[in-house]
């Protein structure tokens, strides 16, 4: 075994030995949900900022700029925006939901149970499918540098992930991710910065690459494209349940708020620089495989010995964001799910802990079938989305700011949205290019607004 792989391996030892750490404070459901809800700025801003750097916006997004240009970088942005939105307007709030572990019971107490219910299944397939990005991303990575098959890879990759994180739960996250953010933060902008020295400077790179490349409207699209992308990245991932549990365990409401401004802050440098690294590649190793821009500049450019840090580094950016949808797609099964579809009975707290860790490992086996079918990790996310945005965005958004509505229509809106993004999937998208994810947002607020508005004149006759 060689320094860069023994490096990596005492980084994956140390990340395992914290899970086991944690699982000795892991005793309850409530511990593995939230933990003690005592987590400070740091650790708020550091698992919040973790958590979604991960393989899509990393991986995905280099190699969608290798293929594409840098527009893909540029309408990522939109992600950076509704991340300091939910900072200013949302995370100020959440102390009218202390005592909430899942999306569902945010949603219950405003709609009902069967909202619960919904959200609940709707979080768990949207948290699968975006786990499936992150195992194929770590599949990839693990197959550059070690050799393996890429099921193999990605198996492994799932493993680890799967351990720790089902042994101490949110405490075992949130303390990886800090350690994750630490390496990541460090090692893409080294890869990026190492890239631009080989390739002379920034004005030498810009002149090797095809003109097509550096156009935020590339030849063939069009602003509204554009529009439609920006748009799906500013709410495909918007309060997806890791997003919501991190609003969740903060000790302090103020202090969640600028920790979320900061982490959309840091999002806007993170995703340029991640997206760029496709332009470097594009001129370094033009032949390469798209999806493996990552891992071949790596190979490319860092030397022995710093080389094991950059892995780890690039390893952390993967996990950090699979450990997180892997641990809420399991309590929203058992909280938002199996608690209201099954007697009291059975609702201690230490057999809902049994279960969430039963569901955990099922997940994490359901999201690496996900990644063997659609190979690029950016479309697999734009794929989750679908089971999210479109459905539930409006009416959480509504309860998580206590605003007074009818409990009938979360349903409504969860029809439109339904019906609406099926229905320009199928016909308007041939049309105009405008996501489905977008009209269904869309169709879910006027479908929602018109009711609510019904009901409350209902109500003053």
């Amino acid at each position: 075994m060689n320094l860069d792989n023994s490096i990596v391996l005492v980084y994956v030892v140390v990340v395992l030995l914290i899970g086991f750490f944690c699982a000795r404070r892991t005793k309850s459901f409530k511990d593995f949900a939230i933990s003690d809800m005592n987590f400070g700025a740091f650790a708020i801003f550091a698992t919040l900022s973790a958590t979604f750097i991960g393989g899509g916006y990393s991986f995905g997004n280099a190699a969608k700029v290798f293929d594409s240009g840098i527009f893909y970088s540029v309408a990522l942005l939109g992600f950076s925006l509704q991340v300091m939105l939910v900072g200013h307007f949302i995370a100020p709030k959440m102390f009218a939901h202390d005592g909430a572990v899942s999306v569902g019971d945010v949603l219950e107490p405003t709609y009902g149970k069967t909202a619960r219910i919904i959200g609940g299944v709707l979080s768990f397939v949207s948290c699968a499918g975006i786990l499936g990005a992150q195992l194929g991303a770590m599949g990839t990575l693990i197959n550059t540098f070690f050799g393996f098959s890429i099921a193999w890879s990605i198996v492994i990759g799932c493993a680890i992930v799967l351990l720790y994180s089902t042994l101490g739960g949110i405490s075992a996250v949130v303390w990886t991710d800090m350690l994750q953010f630490i390496l990541l933060i460090v090692a893409v902008p080294a890869v990026f910065f190492l890239g631009l020295n080989q390739c002379g400077g920034w004005s030498e790179l810009v002149a090797k690459l095809p003109a097509q490349h550096l156009k935020i409207i590339p030849e063939g699209g069009s602003i509204l494209s554009f529009i439609s992308l920006f748009l799906v990245f500013v709410f495909g991932e918007t309060l997806v349940p890791p997003y919501v549990q991190r609003l969740l365990i903060s000790k302090d409401n103020k202090t969640l708020g600028r920790a979320t401004m900061l982490s959309g802050l840091l999002s806007v440098p993170f995703f340029l620089i991640a997206g760029s690294l496709g332009l470097l590649a594009l001129v370094l190793l033009p032949d390469i495989n798209s999806n493996a821009v990552f891992p071949s500049m790596i190979n490319l450019l860092i030397p022995i010995g710093f080389k094991g840090f950059v892995i780890a580094g690039v390893v952390a950016i993967i996990m950090s964001s699979a450990d997180s949808f892997l641990l809420c797609s399991s309590v929203a099964i058992v909280q938002d799910v199996y608690v209201p579809l099954t007697s009291e009975k059975w609702h201690d707290d230490k057999h809902k802990f049994r279960l969430a860790r039963v569901v955990n490992l099922v997940t994490g086996l359901a999201a690496m079938a996900v990644c063997m079918f659609i190979p690029n990790v950016l479309d697999i996310l734009v794929f989750a989305y679908n089971f999210w945005a479109p459905m539930i965005l409006v009416q959480l958004i509504a309860a998580l700011l206590k605003k007074p509505v009818s409990k009938v229509s979360f349903l409504g809106g969860f029809a439109g949205g339904l019906v609406g993004s099926v229905l320009w999937n199928m016909f308007g998208s041939k049309i105009l290019p405008i996501d489905s994810i977008i009209v269904g947002v869309v169709c879910n607020f006027i479908v929602f607004t018109i009711m609510n508005m019904r009901s409350k004149a209902n109500t003053s006759n």
